[in-house]
């Protein structure tokens, strides 16, 4: 979509236009998905609540999938948010893996990266478990600076000791 304008009210009615244009003239269903939802700003909800309103919602045109961390629960409690909540008809929550899939997760990425045995001691991977709570996306932060910490000593598996002082390392 091109547009001159930088007005909110412009960008709103050109959007809805183009939703319109797919559901009624296209027959094409539109699905808005943001990932890392929760590093939006608060005001951006209050946008999105004004976007999903079709005649006065009685045609639910624009449905809505807000991925993000923990916080945005906290952030669609805000008074400001509240009409967009209000809106929200399913929630779900991923749990982190448990020790056993956080061991069979970092053996699969050693075997992408060539290697056929785990270089990370037992208590190496109970505490990047530990440490990440079980995501991968932390999981993934602590291997990376425990082998370099391991690497930098030169020590051929990956201790519980790596990995405390990769934690150090991450904010």
């Amino acid at each position: 979509m091109e547009t001159a304008s930088f007005s909110r009210a412009v960008l709103t009615r050109t959007i809805r236009k183009s939703i319109l244009e797919l559901a009624f003239g296209k027959k094409q269903k539109v699905v808005l998905l943001i990932d890392e939802a929760s590093l939006l700003r608060l005001e951006v909800f209050a946008e999105l609540h004004t976007l999903m309103q079709f005649e006065g919602d009685s045609k639910p045109l624009l449905p809505m999938i807000l991925a993000g961390q923990n916080n945005l629960l906290d952030k669609l409690y805000w008074r400001t948010s509240l009409p967009l909540s209000s809106r929200v008809i399913a929630r779900s929550h991923l749990k982190g893996v448990d020790r056993q899939g956080m061991e069979d997760y970092l053996n699969h990425h050693l075997r992408i990266a060539g290697l056929d045995h785990s270089v990370f001691s037992e208590q190496a991977i109970t505490a990047i478990h530990q440490g990440s709570g079980g995501l991968f996306r932390k999981a993934n932060h602590l291997a990376r600076g425990a082998l370099i910490a391991a690497a930098s000593e030169k020590c051929p598996q990956v201790s519980a000791e790596h990995v405390r002082l990769a934690s150090t390392e991450l904010i």
